[in-house]
């Protein structure tokens, strides 16, 4: 009966005299292992968005800190660490991140790409870094991340895309490389990528664009080329782009642009060839870009547009051409997109060059009369051109002759009002020139091709005054606009239509000179 009752007792204690010598047990172990690294599973179990290392090369700020919650982390780097690190393995504490970006901050540094761990990440959708050094991307650093949609690798010190770099990126829409020192790019970077929508390759130092670079890229609707050194364009150059609606090539070193450059980019809807050094635009340059609407091509160099250089492309709604150097826009140039400018949203911009007044600008009158678009047609109306002095209008305005008739009508005329009048005398040119009421007067002077000349605003000259170097026969009816005065057989229209090189000053002359003769022979 005694031994029944010292039973339990002796159970008591011999679990007390376990749980001592586990506890010291526990406590032996890890004096042992002070200093040491944590072992695989410790690693598992330190939880990245909650790393409390003082010495950590990283630190994440997450949206969510339970274990196997967060979506969205934020990890900057303080120190440098190489890829076989054991802190890469923190990650596993976080399986579920969607959005992981990665900043370089201070002394930190990343050369390379943590393939495996990306590839731990069950749901990854979008991956970025920042101010990385990385050199070059290696054949294969992105390859088989099933989920990521978004890859953002701006400003992160890229020198080079190696083959295949982005192999096996089945859902990736997005590719973002602006901002690097990238001069190259050859076949096969851009390989199984098959519906990639957006590449990015701004302000990096690309001079040599392989032919059919981009030919693995069937679903590419956006490609930006902006602020670059390319030269050349081929037309391989964009071979496999069937689906591309916008072009960026922009602030580059383009000198001309040849037949059928384009020929492959059948959906292409903006095209941006704004501040390259173009000089020559070949016939049917735009050949096959059927759906182009925006076409953009300030501030290059281009003196003259072939005739057809726009037959390729009908359904262009919006032309930039300002700041070059060109010399006349013809209808022809013209004519296979004018009636697109007659509704409210389209438009043309001519400003900024060197256009001649002369009636191959006939054309604008029409355009101004027909277009809806307001804004346009006050923009054609500001524009300005070259006149030739030896062009000078003739008949700018009839207040030089209403003046004389007025004054062979007073009948207190005598030959000293003739003497004191403005008429008398042979005043130039300059005369009058700083007459702020008439800009058909009023301008820039400056010479052109050799010529002297001064600026004008196109709409303050009179339409039949334009000079015509050439026959008028190259303007065509349609171009005009409606209700165009005509002056029958008199000795204005004699005048104004060329016929005889007399000034309104003259003619003044010729009036008053009349009249004096009528009074002599009257008295």
């Amino acid at each position: 009966m005694k031994s029944t009752k010292l039973k339990p007792r002796l159970i008591l204690l011999s679990a007390l005299l376990l749980s001592v010598a586990t506890s010291i047990g526990e406590s032996a172990t890890m004096k042992n292992r002070r200093g040491k690294k944590p072992t695989k599973q410790e690693q598992k179990d330190i939880n990245v968005c909650d790393i409390e290392q003082a010495d950590s090369p990283f630190y994440c700020y997450c949206n969510d800190n339970k274990l196997a919650s967060a979506e969205e982390a934020n990890c900057l780097i303080f120190n440098r660490f190489e890829l076989s690190d054991p802190i890469w393995a923190h990650f596993n504490s976080q399986m579920y991140i969607r959005k992981l970006n990665f900043v370089v901050k201070n002394d930190g540094t990343i050369t390379y790409i943590p393939t495996a761990v990306l590839r731990q990440l069950k749901t990854l959708n979008t991956v970025s870094f920042q101010h990385a050094k990385f050199d070059a991307i290696e054949s294969q650093a992105f390859s088989s991340l099933p989920t990521v949609a978004t890859i953002n690798l701006a400003k992160n010190s890229i020198n080079m895309l190696k083959w295949h770099a982005f192999e096996s990126l089945a859902n990736l829409t997005i590719l973002n490389l602006d901002e690097n020192y990238i001069s190259e790019l050859s076949r096969d970077i851009f390989y199984d990528v098959p519906i990639l929508q957006k590449l990015f390759l701004s302000h990096n130092n690309i001079s040599i664009l392989h032919d059919k670079a981009f030919k693995h890229l069937p679903s590419l609707q956006e490609l930006d080329l902006n602020s670059n050194k390319i030269v050349n364009l081929k037309a391989d150059s964009f071979n496999g782009l069937y689906q591309l609606q916008r072009l960026d090539l922009r602030n580059n070193l383009i000198a001309e642009i040849k037949e059928n450059t384009f020929g492959e980019l059948r959906e292409l809807q903006e095209l941006e060839l704004d501040q390259n050094q173009i000089e020559f635009i070949a016939n049917k340059a735009f050949n096959g870009l059927y759906h182009l609407k925006k076409l953009r091509l300030s501030e290059n160099k281009l003196s003259t547009l072939e005739p057809n250089s726009l037959i390729g492309a009908p359904m262009i709604g919006v032309i930039d051409l300002r700041d070059n150097a060109l010399r006349t826009m013809t209808f022809e140039n013209i004519k296979p997109i004018i009636t697109n400018f007659y509704n409210n949203s389209s438009f043309i911009y001519l400003g900024g060059n060197n256009l001649i007044c002369d009636c191959k600008l006939s054309w604008i009158w029409g355009l101004r009369n027909e277009t809806r678009n307001l804004k346009l047609r006050e923009d054609l109306e500001e524009l300005m051109c070259f006149l030739d002095a030896s062009f000078e209008p003739k008949f700018d305005s009839g207040e030089d002759i209403n003046r004389a008739l007025e004054i062979v009508r007073n009948t207190g005329f005598h030959m000293k009002q003739f003497e004191d009048s403005q008429y008398f005398g042979d005043n130039n040119y300059e005369d009058y020139s700083d007459d702020a009421e008439d800009s058909r007067r009023v301008g820039q002077q400056m010479k052109m091709d050799g010529k002297m000349g001064y600026i004008r605003q196109l709409f303050r000259l009179r339409l039949e005054d334009l000079p015509c170097p050439t026959s008028r026969e190259e303007v065509m009816a349609s171009e005009q606009p409606s209700g165009r005065s005509s002056h029958g057989s008199s000795l204005f229209s004699f005048v104004s239509g060329g016929a005889a090189q007399v000034t309104s000053r003259q003619l003044a002359h010729i009036i008053l000179g009349v009249a004096l003769a009528a009074r002599f022979v009257c008295t």
